[in-house]
């Protein structure tokens, strides 16, 4: 694998962030498409490549904050026999550089002016409720990895469940906090547009799939991915314990946990005021460390279809 290989490979997984060598399931390889490489030849490139030259790639990409993952049949649900699932991750231990920003996170959400900590916070709280279609109501802990395959749900529940938390929300009156007045503004389908929004994102992110037509005419059954399910391990180990300090009423500097440092987004936040950045950031860490999924590169199409 030369250095114009090695990049090529890169330029893959910052895409799509996975491949297998032999896709479960009756998925298809990806095919080679505007001078990408196919995901057949990606496998073979890093399959065959020496080990110098996978530690130049996994130094490569260590550089970037990110590592390459590899899992053989066997140590995970999935994974065909014979096959290699390769999944590209956050190091939890690094910032990302500039280059990969929230942007198409907040393009994928924004319906009309609305701010980018109002924005977070819709995301927050989508991620929250679809963690609890895919965890809680299977009894599942963050760190189950393997059951990944069973995690499935509908998108009419997720609508559900988010009407549910807007009503709890309008009923708390002038107890609900700002972030929480501002999720209270929906009109006719914003919420279902929120939702579809969410999902689609997820989608091309690769952290969800849809579950194969099976003939019953259902459709609209979402099922985490391997790599949606790791991403939710890593976050719910190296994140998410800020949450838990305040669940706990331990807020402050001496709550016993912490968030790192989220990915630098300068130069993409100068519109807003000193101020509003303060808050803002606060809930957009959570976005960051919540899903990956928020590149230019992984999601280019998301900011260029727009407002899903």
């Amino acid at each position: 694998m030369n250095m114009s290989e090695m990049g090529e490979v890169v330029a893959y997984l910052l895409r799509y962030r996975a491949a297998e060598r032999l896709p479960a399931g009756g998925r298809k390889r990806r095919a080679a498409r505007d001078g990408q490489l196919s995901e057949r030849d990606l496998c073979a490139l890093i399959d065959d490549a020496s080990d110098l030259e996978r530690e130049s790639l996994r130094d490569f990409l260590a550089g970037q904050g990110l590592r390459l993952k590899v899992f053989e049949a066997g140590d995970y649900p999935g994974i065909a026999p014979g096959s290699r699932y390769y999944a590209l991750l956050p190091d939890p231990d690094m910032d990302q550089p500039p280059l990969y920003t929230r942007e198409p996170v907040f393009d994928a959400l924004r319906l009309r002016q609305e701010s980018r900590s109002e924005l977070a916070t819709w995301y927050l709280q989508l991620w929250l409720l679809m963690h609890t279609l895919l965890y809680t109501r299977y009894n599942r802990a963050l760190s189950d990895v393997s059951r990944y395959q069973e995690a499935t749900f509908v998108g009419g529940e997720l609508l559900e469940l988010l009407r549910d938390q807007v009503e709890t929300l309008r009923g708390l009156g002038d107890a609900a906090s700002d972030a929480q007045r501002s999720l209270l503004e929906e009109r006719g389908e914003d919420l279902n547009r929120r939702v579809r929004a969410f999902i689609d994102l997820h989608v091309r992110a690769g952290l969800l799939e849809p579950v194969r037509d099976d003939g019953d005419g259902e459709g609209d059954v979402w099922q985490q991915t391997l790599l949606g399910s790791l991403e939710s391990e890593q976050v719910g180990v190296h994140q998410l314990g800020h949450l838990e300090a305040l669940v706990a009423g331990r807020e402050g500097p001496d709550a016993g946990f912490s968030a790192p440092s989220p990915p630098s987004a300068e130069g993409a936040e100068g519109d807003e005021s000193a101020e509003d950045d303060d808050g803002d950031d606060e809930r957009e860490d959570t976005i960051d460390d919540a899903s990956k999924a928020t590149r230019d590169d992984v999601d280019q199409d998301s900011a260029t279809e727009a407002h899903q």
